[in-house]
Parts: structure tokens; C-alpha cells; sequence
């Protein structure tokens, strides 16, 4: 069959076409992506391979014109690798065209194909959105995270959720920007995703470059339609009292969302062989304890929806409330982990919350449009394979009925202090009363009604709880204050810089005792680290010891991350203590500290998978700030 001329002009010149885009497209060390889309705004992220301008031009998508019109434009002031651009002042529920343009510093101009998205919806209108989870990359199947994008672009999301484990290492910057960039690009340049944190990202600084959220970043709340998504990083404590369990607390007692739904990596439920127990040889637990402890809030407040990976398999089970099949008022756990890492197995027998399960790479999305739900799972060859319709009573889809209210928030600048420190309480709701007590005993309603602001110049216990009209009362909330002196810097009399490690090596599932062990080797090192030390890839041990530099007197908050478990110690006091077998999430402690010197000690372990150390100074405006080589001495 002959080609006519114009059909072979026609596809030269498309192919020309897409010749320059692949080549502008491969100048990108990432490539252009949306992040965090509102009803008025979207984020728009890339990543330059050297410094170079920010701009991107957009225009709303018109309609009987000739082409695109990109009639806005959003620039940042001088060159960096990192762009990341606020389009704001939009219109909801608008399709748009958008188009970055990027001038390096050696002058090449660098400018990305033309994309859409669109803006969040208006609250009455239907959407639908995607979930994936687990997408880093495995031997076994690399292609799993570019099919599962690529199919579920096909079905045109309003945005994705993601339950984590976006990458297989956080720390290795090639995880970010060779596999899951790349493979994702065609939904991520055209679909916003918001992540939930996973233990593989390692608390790294990539994800939060990477990704855009409201502070604290690592868990936070989003609008999108009639739904709130309470994104929760597992990783971190999530007992009763801690930081997301107190904010969980309140926002799902407050929400008026008709859908309720709450994302994190870990399961609360799951059926998998071995990750809660080896089902070859014991019984499981059937899930995560620590993830486990967010169970009575869904329950409390009225959850729809759990969703979570970690576990590379698909599992779907019955509405449950007090650990029983409840259809009526029960929370469905749906676990999607297979959107790239290998899949794993089930344990042999069926759990009893179970109703679908499959070993698959897949995704899952839901379409609602008022009170009424349509879920899909579907594999990466595009196949559906569970599927399920609900309709709520729009009676209750709305705010949850309080029968305990939320406990009391506590806020202050400081639980040590020297001379004194000031405490806020507040309730969660007007009509609150919140009731405290300073020497320890539980909160009545006959203990000290809070008025203002508490000034505490001894060491104390301080408990509160919030009390309804009728005298409902809350948990009780509990907070320790510590009047105390600065410790007291070392006399040293000649140090160097760097700190003594020992490194061993042996088969242990946790810190062992070193005191029993001769070290293979020892040396110095400059930082709080492990690249300094020559180490193989299990099954080793380090102890770093030396003094630390304190500049100026006052409170100080250290912090310390470590992958597996560590320890560390100031002044031969444990400060934080982070063993186990766990992922590298920052746990910090305070402490009062002369100027001047102060030992410290910390103790490290790799039982297996990826290794990191780090340990430094916590700062409110900055965050994390890794000790720094002159801090560092030893003797």
C-alpha cells in the first residue's frame, strides 16, 4: 500500500516533533511533575542537571481556537536545580495547559512539552482517584511501576494517592530520578499524587524535596471533593499520646467530609506470610501493632477507609469495628502494595476479615459522586479483578457523633527550663471545658478549671482533659516538665577532630553488648556516619565515642536516625534510644547544656537491607542539622 506525499510529510514531521521533545525531555535530570492540586492552585516540580532559570506558562484550555494559549506565566528569580512553582489564583474545576521553560547557565534553553491538568473539583462534583503503593523498583519486575502509570493514566484520575515505599532506597538519589521519575512521568506530568511516607524513603531529604505537603509534611490532611485523606507516616509512633495520634484525634472529630478516608504504609490488618509473623513456622499477628493503635479512632469518628501497602500483594477486607465484621458501621482496610516492588505471599489459611486478596501488580480507584462509591482493582495488563459499590446513609456522612471528645492540646516552648517555662492548653471545640491538675493526680471536674496561660516554675507533671456540657470527658493528657541546671561541660585538656569508632561484626538481631566483643578494626571518623567506615552490607556494629561543641548555654534538641537500631548518650546519660530492626526515622530528646564540651557516645547496628546513620542538632525554623566535623573532638 503506497503512502501519500502529505501522509508522509505528515509523519516525518511528527516524528520530528518527537524527536525534540525526547530531546528536550532527557536534558531534565528530572522531568516536569504536579504536585498538590487545590481548587485555585497546582504545584509544578523539576529538576535541572545544572542551575538554570524557572519559569512555566500557563493558560486556560479554550474552546473553538486555533491552539494552545498559555497566556499566564509563574517565574522564580535567579537559577537553582530544584524548581518548584506555585500556579495560584486558578479556577476550580478548570482544565488548564501548562509548559515549563528552563535556561541553563551555560545558556541552553531547555523547554518541556505542552501538559494539562485540572484543577480540584467543586465539593458537589463527582471525581475519581487512584491508589498505588510500593512503587520502587525490584529486579524481578522493573517494568511494574511504568505499566501500572501507564494504565492507570488510561483511566484518566483526577489525582493518586500513594501508600508509600515510593522508591526502594530514599538515600540513593538514582532510585528517584532513574526509576520512579521516569516511570511515572506520564501520569505525574499530568495527575497530582499525594504520598504517604514509607519506610524504603528512609526519612530521606529527597522525599521532602520531591514532594509537596503542608507542614510537618511527613503526616497532613487534604480537601479533595466531598473526601478528607488523613495521610499518616506509620514509620513514627502511633501509640495514644503521640504527636499524629493527638492530631489525628482532632481532625477526624472535626471533619465534615462525607468520606473519610486515611492513608499510611504499614497494615493494621493483613494476611501476608511473613512480615507479622512467620506463617511457615508460627502464628501471625495479622497486621502491625503500631499502625494497629489508629484502629479506635477510625472506628470513633466515623472512617470510611484505610488504605495502605508495605505488603506487596492486594487484600481487601469486610467492614470491621471492635476487631468484628460490621456491615453497618465497620471501616474497609484495603491493602495495595503491588504497583512495583516484588510481590509477595499469603499466609496458607484465610483470614477471618478477608473478602479478596491476589498476588498481582496492580492499582485500585475510586469514583464517587455524593453518598454513592464505585471501587475497581485492576492489574497492570489492564484486567479488573475486584469491584465493589457503596452507598452511605447521607444522614451520615457528615461530622462523626462525639460521645468522648478530643483530649486537650498541650503547647510549650520548652518541657526542661531553668527558671520557667509557659504552658497553653486547648479544646478541639467551642463548649469545651478543660480541666488540670499540676501534682500528677487525674483531672475531675472538680480539679482547676484552665482560664489562660500556665507559668510553671517547678518541675512537674501536668495533666489535662476536656469536658463536655454534660460531663463527657476526654483521655487524659499528660505532659512532664523538668526545672534542671545545665550540665556542665567536660575538662578536657587537648582534643582532635573526629570521633573514635569501633566497628564489629556478628550475628545479632539488636544492639549487642560491647563491652563482651573486640573490635575488628578502629579508627576515626569526621562525621556522625558510616561512610568514613569501611563496613559490609549486614550484620555489623559501630560505636562512635568522643566530645561534643556546645557553643552557648540553653536547651538543646538532638536528634538521631539510624537504620537499624542505635543508641546515643550525652554525658554518659542515654539520651534517645532507637533500637530494633526498623527504618531511619529522626527520634529526638532535649536536654540543658553548658557551653564548652560534653562526651558523647552513640551506638550503631545493621541486622539487613539498607544502612544510615546520622544523629545532630534539632532547630524549630530548620529542622534537621547534622553535628558538623568541627563539632566533633576526640582525646
Amino acid at each position: 500500500m503506497r503512502m501519500s506525499l502529505f501522509a508522509f510529510l505528515l509523519l516525518l514531521n511528527t516524528g520530528f516533533i518527537l524527536a525534540q521533545n525526547n530531546a528536550a525531555e532527557s536534558k531534565f535530570l528530572v522531568q516536569p511533575y504536579l504536585q498538590f492540586s487545590t481548587q485555585n492552585g497546582m504545584y509544578v516540580l523539576w529538576e535541572t542537571k545544572e542551575p538554570a532559570t524557572t519559569l512555566v506558562q500557563f493558560g486556560e484550555a479554550r474552546a473553538k481556537v486555533d491552539q494552545v494559549v498559555l497566556d499566564r506565566e509563574a517565574r522564580l528569580e535567579g537559577s537553582r536545580l530544584m524548581h518548584e512553582v506555585l500556579l495560584d489564583n486558578l479556577k476550580p474545576e478548570t482544565n488548564y495547559f501548562w509548559q515549563v521553560t528552563t535556561i541553563t547557565q551555560s545558556g541552553e534553553k531547555i523547554q518541556s512539552p505542552v501538559y494539562t491538568f485540572k484543577t480540584a473539583v467543586k465539593d458537589s462534583s463527582a471525581y475519581l482517584f487512584g491508589l498505588v503503593g510500593d512503587t520502587q523498583r525490584n529486579s524481578r519486575t522493573p517494568w511494574a511501576w511504568g505499566k501500572i502509570a501507564e494504565k492507570l493514566w488510561q483511566d484518566r484520575p483526577n489525582f493518586v494517592v500513594h501508600a508509600g515505599d515510593v522508591v526502594d532506597q530514599g538515600m540513593d538519589k538514582n532510585d528517584w530520578v532513574d526509576n520512579f521519575f521516569p516511570n511515572g512521568q506520564i501520569l505525574m506530568s499530568r495527575v497530582p499524587v499525594y504520598t504517604a511516607i514509607g519506610n524504603h524513603e528512609q526519612d530521606a531529604p529527597y522525599y521532602y524535596q520531591y514532594m509537596v505537603a503542608p507542614a510537618p509534611e511527613y503526616y497532613y490532611t487534604f480537601k479533595y471533593g466531598n473526601a478528607q485523606f488523613f495521610m499518616i507516616d506509620s514509620n513514627r509512633d502511633l501509640k495514644e499520646g503521640s504527636e499524629q495520634y493527638n492530631w489525628l484525634e482532632w481532625e477526624l472529630s472535626k471533619s465534615t467530609a462525607t468520606w473519610k478516608i486515611a492513608v499510611h504504609h504499614h497494615p493494621p490488618y493483613s494476611s501476608d506470610s511473613d512480615d507479622h509473623g512467620n506463617t511457615a513456622k508460627e502464628l501471625s499477628a495479622l497486621g502491625g501493632s503500631n499502625a494497629r493503635n489508629l484502629v479506635p479512632l477510625y472506628e470513633r469518628y466515623g472512617l470510611d477507609f484505610c488504605l495502605f501497602g508495605h505488603t506487596h500483594l492486594y487484600e481487601r477486607s469486610w467492614p470491621l469495628k471492635e476487631n468484628r465484621i460490621n456491615m453497618k458501621d465497620g471501616v474497609v482496610y484495603i491493602n495495595s502494595g503491588g504497583a512495583g516492588g516484588g510481590l509477595e505471599e499469603f499466609a496458607p489459611t484465610r483470614s477471618w476479615f478477608t473478602t479478596d486478596l491476589q498476588i498481582v501488580h496492580h492499582y485500585c480507584t475510586f469514583a464517587i459522586f455524593e453518598n454513592n462509591l464505585v471501587f475497581k482493582a485492576v492489574d497492570h495488563e489492564g484486567r479488573l479483578f475486584d469491584a465493589f459499590q457503596m452507598q452511605k446513609d447521607a444522614a451520615k456522612g457528615k461530622t462523626a457523633s462525639v460521645i468522648q471528645p478530643p483530649a486537650p492540646q498541650i503547647s510549650t516552648a520548652a518541657t526542661l527550663f531553668q527558671d520557667q517555662t509557659k504552658v497553653a492548653l486547648s479544646a478541639a471545640f467551642e463548649g469545651l471545658q478543660i480541666r488540670y491538675t499540676l501534682d500528677g493526680s487525674e483531672p475531675t471536674l472538680n480539679s482547676t478549671l484552665y482560664k489562660q496561660e500556665l507559668v510553671i516554675r517547678q518541675s512537674t507533671v501536668l495533666k489535662t482533659r476536656a469536658y463536655t456540657q454534660d460531663g463527657r470527658a476526654s483521655r487524659v493528657m499528660s505532659v512532664e516538665l523538668r526545672k534542671m541546671a545545665a550540665q556542665p561541660a567536660q575538662k578536657v585538656k587537648k582534643t582532635e577532630k573526629g570521633l573514635k569508632f569501633s566497628y564489629y561484626e556478628g550475628d545479632w538481631t539488636k544492639l549487642p553488648d560491647f563491652k563482651t566483643l573486640t573490635p575488628v578494626k578502629t579508627g576515626i571518623s569526621n562525621q556522625v556516619g558510616l561512610a568514613e567506615i569501611g563496613h559490609r552490607d549486614n550484620l555489623f556494629a559501630v560505636v562512635l565515642e568522643g566530645y561534643i561543641e556546645v557553643a552557648e548555654t540553653g536547651a538543646k534538641t538532638l536528634y538521631l536516625s539510624a537504620d537499624n537500631g542505635a543508641k546515643l548518650y550525652i554525658n554518659d546519660e542515654l539520651m534517645i534510644d532507637q533500637t530494633g530492626d526498623h527504618t531511619a526515622v529522626k527520634k529526638m530528646a532535649q536536654t540543658l547544656l553548658a557551653a564548652g564540651k560534653h562526651k558523647i557516645r552513640i551506638e550503631y547496628f545493621e541486622l539487613s537491607g539498607s544502612q544510615f546513620l546520622q544523629a545532630g542538632w534539632w532547630e524549630d525554623k530548620v529542622g534537621a542539622v547534622p553535628f558538623t566535623p568541627f563539632q566533633l573532638h576526640h582525646e
